[in-house]
């Protein structure tokens, strides 16, 4: 399959901060590609090179096969964007709004109104069509943000954290839509820390910490991190428990959490954990009164992934 996005060896700083350090990505027509990251990762320092506002100090980026030093009129043509925060002109309507950004883009009068028009209806704004951007709902200004970045119905859409400080009800109708504009065939790069969010939409993902991709694949491939650093085992206990002794006494755990009456152990060996939190137990006149094992989810994954690379940083 041809891509969409090629970035190599994409390098920036900020004085003497590297804000990317050599980010390799590939993003195939077509598919919707999650980039995720704590916030200060790098992601929208690398959607501002993507999409032009920035440039690299090293590295080489095609879009649709185009390089942006050669081809940025062109590379315009072919993306939308939607940034974080929605940069429509808060006096104008929702339709005027629309109708600018396709004279911006050359389309006919005509044109324009049709497509606005249509947009309007999808993301169900056909209804505020007269009112201006200021006086809309936090969900409908993402909504029409999202609609502007499509008014040239462009190749390669992309979303910075597009439905963070939205409601639930307003993020799960956003992801609607996504779902529908990538059933259309429009290729999606979102950035998120948003984990089930990538979990539900993305066909591929990649994992950023300090400006480095720590991690990439199907959500399904990053999760073997968490596989390769061991399982995962839930366990409660008749009685009370003191979280040093727990870990002291068995050496196959590894991590102790307690989200809630549970607690949720990262193990080495599942076999040999059990063996030892039995032993554990009896010891302890306690009982086990439930065990499961998981292998983790991509939650798991991107905590594993950002808790190795931290440590790595305070030992260097």
């Amino acid at each position: 399959m041809k891509s969409a996005i090629n970035i190599c060896g994409l390098t920036h700083r900020f004085g003497e901060v590297v804000a990317l350090d050599r980010v390799e990505c590939h993003v195939a027509r077509g598919e919707i590609f999650g980039y995720l990251g704590p916030n200060g990762a790098g992601k929208t320092t690398t959607i501002n090179i993507l999409t032009g506002l920035l440039e690299p100090d090293a590295g080489e980026v095609t879009i649709a096969g185009l390089r942006p030093e050669h081809d940025s009129v062109e590379i315009k043509r072919q993306i939308g964007l939607v940034p974080e925060e929605s940069n429509l002109y808060p006096e104008l309507s929702c339709r005027r709004n629309l109708e600018y950004l396709g004279e911006l883009y050359g389309l006919k009068r005509q044109q324009r109104r049709e497509r606005s028009s249509e947009l309007l209806t999808q993301f169900d704004l056909a209804a505020q069509f007269e009112k201006p951007f200021r006086a809309l709902s936090r969900g409908m200004k993402r909504r029409l943000t999202l609609a502007a970045a499509l008014m040239h119905s462009p190749e390669i859409l992309f979303l910075d954290e597009p439905t963070a400080g939205l409601d639930v009800p307003g993020a799960r109708a956003l992801r609607a839509l996504l779902q529908r504009i990538h059933k259309s065939g429009t290729t999606i790069f979102l950035t998120t820390h948003n984990l089930a969010e990538a979990e539900q939409l993305c066909d591929h993902i990649a994992i950023l910490v300090r400006g480095k991709v720590l991690a990439s694949g199907t959500t399904l491939e990053v999760q073997e991190h968490v596989e390769h650093a061991g399982k995962r085992l839930t366990v409660s206990f008749s009685g009370e428990v003191d979280r040093a002794v727990l870990q002291e006494c068995c050496s196959a755990v590894t991590s102790v959490e307690r989200p809630g009456d549970a607690w949720r152990l990262g193990v080495t060996d599942v076999h040999r954990a059990v063996v030892q939190l039995s032993s554990f137990a009896e010891r302890r006149n306690l009982s086990i009164t439930g065990l499961t094992s998981d292998t983790g989810n991509l939650e798991d994954a991107f905590m594993s992934i950002l808790t190795h690379e931290t440590e790595a940083g305070e030992e260097s």
